[in-house]
């Protein structure tokens, strides 16, 4: 039906017209991001990338695709419009997690073999400023563009938040166990995380820096809010399902079957994409039928995905 539909609007409006969002795949095993159309559900091509691409960060205008590589000291910079790498930015051995502002002015990029984060201005893909933070993996920034959480690796671990303007260190929360992937809710007011051994989503409201657990299934990978925020998904590895839980009450939801080791979730529509690293695919899950729609084969151990917002006109 929905393949259907998109071919009506195509003979109506023009097919350039009605581009389809398409998603952008890190393939780690194949040192390639993979392009999908969302509609047909696809891969369009490959892209060539240095080895282990590990974050991604799409532009809020979409034009803009950021790729880590960390078995190098590059990110790439991806046009969406020739699906071509335009220039490659130069930030240190091991780079990991990438976050974009809202208003797509500055790419953060967690530099995890050279214990600092970096900002990149998107002007002209310069180095802005760096901060040292010990063994940065992730990061997420809040809804106003003017703070980063990083997660830090070293040690026990930590949350550490930092000034998107100067890179200036503004708060640093310690943590018993190492975090792995993070997400601030569309009005600031809540921080989700997970952590290595630890069966649960933390919770942090940002303004008392008080935390709480939500039950997820084992190993809980990337946690992202749906929507208006109240409520979330998270994927759980070992178990592979897909975790829906209520943020306001703490409360799980349901689970949702998906492929093997999922690592990431993108969202688009009523749709979550969820990328699963050993069983080489993507899961399409319908968020209003609460299933698997549709599973699409993308290569080499998937990890990170993001997807073009809207209809690319």
């Amino acid at each position: 039906m929905q393949l259907l539909l998109g071919a009506l609007l195509a003979l109506v409006f023009g097919t350039q017209a009605m581009a389809a969002p398409k998603a952008y795949v890190g393939v780690f095993g194949d040192n390639t991001v993979a392009v999908v159309d969302t509609v047909s559900r696809q891969v369009l091509r490959s892209i060539e990338v240095p080895a282990g691409p590990h974050g991604l960060a799409i532009a809020p205008d979409g034009r803009r695709v950021y790729v880590s590589s960390d078995g190098d000291a590059v990110v790439s910079v991806i046009d969406t419009q020739s699906d071509e790498i335009v220039d490659t930015v130069d930030v240190g051995q091991t780079p990991h997690g990438l976050a974009i502002t809202p208003d797509g002015s500055r790419v953060l990029v967690a530099g995890f073999g050279t214990d600092r984060v970096l900002a990149i201005d998107t002007r002209n893909d310069q180095i802005a400023w760096q901060a040292n933070v010990g063994r940065p993996h992730n990061l997420a920034i809040t809804p106003d563009g003017t703070k980063v959480y990083a997660g830090s690796q070293a040690g026990t671990g930590a949350l550490v938040m930092l000034d998107i303007a100067s890179g200036g260190e503004l708060s640093r929360l310690p943590l018993e166990h190492a975090p792995r992937a993070l997400n601030v809710s569309p009005d600031g007011s809540t921080l989700l995380y997970t952590l290595s051994n630890v069966d649960a989503v933390q919770v942090l409201d940002t303004t008392s820096n008080q935390v709480s657990e939500i039950p997820s299934g084992a190993s809980p990978h990337h946690p992202v809010f749906v929507s208006d925020g109240a409520t979330g998904l998270v994927v759980s590895q070992t178990p592979g399902t897909l975790d829906a839980f209520d943020v306001g009450t703490r409360s799980p939801i349901e689970s949702i079957k998906v492929g093997t080791m999922p690592h990431w979730i993108g969202l688009t529509g009523h749709e979550a994409w969820v990328t699963n690293e050993t069983s080489n695919d993507i899961s399409v899950v319908d968020l209003v039928q609460h299933s698997v729609v549709a599973t699409i084969p993308v290569g080499n151990a998937p990890r990170k995905i993001v997807v073009q917002p809207g209809d690319m006109r």
